[in-house]
């Protein structure tokens, strides 16, 4: 029987021998064997039953990527030190530290093994229901091998999409996976396109299946095969959309693919309910807990344009502020005052920077600060609009389009006029509704809005490397990006929006 040993030391249960340049290497390890780990079917339903919260927790983690991205946007702003949030907002830009001795080098290394060791538990899985066809029965005798299926294929193709939307490359490694051969390193395109394949298969077996998740699989809503599809269609049309480094891949995009995703995609709000033990999310609580993260004022700008889009005047900015908008004004979007909060001062260190200075945080999520155990959005409905949106703008579709945004939140909440069908009016609309409307949700949500448009600030990194520490385990020579380091417009930004 194969087992699946692939994860860089994570477990006890997984390992990695690695060798040549750029290669993996993969070598069964028997201590102890995972055949005896998880024999019963019982065991592979339990694990099976934990994938999705090993993905929601190590993407709304503190201690990885989110919050760095998120200032990378400058959607947020902190010039606290922590979670590597001062060094990935510096002006100008820095390279990344991919040193394994780096302060923050957890902020990678967290995210990149968390994903692969959901890449595991996932072959594992499948290597047991698909590999040797073990069934899994309810108590009531129903047979739930097709639930356990459906979330097995959806946590591969989570853990590959993820890699390739944060990494310049990685490993492709699947429960097909021939692991007597050496496995080569994947660019980040191949692992989006193993992702996609994955969820694929995800959605193939929810449409001839029928189950309803146990309810601690992911609380707050019953999930049956249709939600569960629904999520998997929305996720590959994410994929598909954030995953370009620059506006030319953008525009190169199967944007037909994203469309037949995204009309079988989200029609609710994908928010599990926080319970403040196995469910939590860090990255909202620190981008918008007080004293913590704030809005940046490129945000605040697009909001109310009688803002200044960057602090420039120093500490007495406040004095030359306008003041804040409170009730509904023509050609100011009504989010300002319903999602966020205007402040009268601010305690950042000055001496890192007057740059990241702002007048407003996020209050949107003030239940979840002040409870932790309500549903916290990390995939709304409104963004699968969106992307449905965006992919008829890239077909010329631009009626359709703004439709979509017409019927959306932008005209509802934001009390904003309808836009014409034009091209660069609906892709205006598209670009400020992600930024606003899908504020602070999902990791690097903003970020990849931004990287896609050609608009993260010159020197920004495009995506890391993989984490020096991995680096060293492979054998393989050390390299980062940011500010010259890489291929400009590829690896590291040479565009901007100011």
């Amino acid at each position: 029987m194969k087992t699946y040993k692939y994860l860089f030391l994570l477990t006890v249960l997984t390992g990695l021998i690695l060798t040549g340049c750029e290669s993996l290497d993969v070598k069964n390890l028997n201590d102890p064997d995972f055949a005896t780990a998880f024999s019963k079917p019982s065991d592979v339903k339990g694990v099976a039953g934990g994938l999705i919260n090993t993905w929601f927790q190590y993407t709304q983690e503190y201690n990885g990527p989110a919050l760095a991205l998120w200032v990378g946007a400058d959607a947020g702003t902190c010039s606290h030190g922590n979670a590597a949030m001062w060094h990935f907002s510096m002006e100008p830009r820095i390279a990344w530290d991919n040193t394994p001795s780096y302060s923050y080098a957890v902020i990678t290394e967290n995210f990149y093994k968390g994903m692969y060791s959901l890449l595991s538990s996932s072959n594992e899985i499948l290597e047991k229901v698909v590999g040797e066809n073990m069934k899994i029965t309810a108590d009531d005798g129903s047979d739930e091998t097709p639930m356990v299926k459906a979330m097995a294929y959806l946590g591969q193709g989570l853990a590959l999409g993820y890699v390739g939307l944060f990494f310049d490359k990685g490993f492709v490694v699947t429960d097909e996976t021939d692991l007597g051969e050496t496995i080569p390193v994947s660019s980040y395109t191949e692992l989006i396109t193993a992702a996609i394949a994955s969820l694929d298969k995800c959605i193939a077996v929810c449409e001839s299946s029928t189950f309803t998740l146990p309810g601690p699989w992911i609380p707050g809503k019953t999930y049956t095969q249709v939600e569960i599809g629904q999520l998997a269609n929305s996720m590959a049309a994410r994929l598909l959309s954030y995953s370009p480094r620059n506006k030319a891949e953008n525009d190169a995009v199967d944007w037909g693919k994203v469309l037949a995703y995204a009309n079988k995609g989200l029609t609710y709000d994908f928010a599990p309910k926080m319970d403040d033990i196995n469910w939590y999310d860090l990255y909202h609580t620190y981008a918008n807990y007080a004293g913590w993260g704030r809005t940046d004022m490129r945000i605040a700008h697009m909001m109310d344009p009688a803002m200044p889009e960057r602090w420039t005047l120093g500490a007495d900015q406040w004095a030359a502020l306008p003041p804040p908008t409170t009730a509904h004004k023509d050609g100011v979007d009504d989010r300002i005052f319903t999602d966020f909060q205007y402040l009268s001062s601010c305690t950042f260190r000055v001496e890192r920077g007057y740059y990241h200075y702002s007048c407003y945080r996020y209050s949107r999520l003030d239940d979840y600060l002040a409870t932790w155990i309500t549903p916290s959005p990390v995939f709304r409905k409104a963004e699968n609009d969106l992307l449905k949106a965006e992919a008829m703008l890239h077909q010329n579709n631009y009626s359709g389009a703004a439709d979509i945004i017409n019927a959306g939140e932008r005209v509802t909440r934001g009390s904003l006029p309808p836009i014409g069908a034009t091209a660069a009016e609906v892709d205006a609309a598209i670009f400020h509704e992600r930024n606003i409307e899908l504020y602070c949700s999902g990791l690097g949500v903003e970020f990849c809005t931004m990287r896609k448009a050609d608009k993260l600030q010159k020197g920004t990194p495009l995506h890391f490397p993989i984490p020096g520490q991995q680096l060293e385990v492979n054998l393989m020579e050390s390299y980062s990006f940011g500010a010259t380091k890489g291929v400009a417009g590829k690896d590291y930004s040479n565009g901007g929006w100011f």
